[in-house]
């Protein structure tokens, strides 16, 4: 069984080259630092948030199926699952596992890890990241590093 589980993880996320790639060419979902370039709502009076200057927020998606993230001072980690991995867009589903607890400085995403587990489908479009959180809630899009 544990080898059966070794080999469904290794088949999830890596091409032969040693990473995985997108279809489109660009950066792939998975082994790629994503940074947080902003939040966009549906709701129009919210808009677009921005991490402010001393924000720093990535997100890994590694080829083992975890997930590593710096959260401002703080660090998490969990798990994700895609069937359409090396796709440029498909469904995505993040499990938080942990967060450190640090005391932050407030921010314009002390949410952010409550909140990615209702991330449904993803999308890289122009050399970013977009991940669709359901019922239309809005979007995460992340840059590469």
């Amino acid at each position: 069984m544990a080898l059966s589980l070794a080999v469904a993880l290794s088949a999830c996320a890596t091409d032969s080259s040693g990473g995985s790639s997108s279809q489109s060419g660009g950066p792939s979902l998975t082994g790629t630092e994503w940074h947080l370039d902003h939040f966009q709502s549906s709701d129009d009076s919210i808009g677009t948030i921005r991490p402010k200057q001393d924000e720093v927020y990535t997100l890994t998606l590694n080829a083992d199926g975890t997930i590593a993230m710096q959260l401002s001072c703080n660090r998490g980690g969990g798990q994700w699952t895609s069937a359409d991995y090396r796709k440029s867009s498909g469904s995505l589903e993040l499990k938080m596992g942990f967060s450190s607890m640090a005391a932050c400085p407030p921010g314009n995403f002390d949410n952010i890890a409550m909140r990615l587990p209702n991330v449904r489908t993803f999308v890289i479009q122009d050399g970013k990241l977009h991940l669709n959180l359901m019922m239309d809630a809005g979007n995460y899009v992340w840059r590469p590093k």
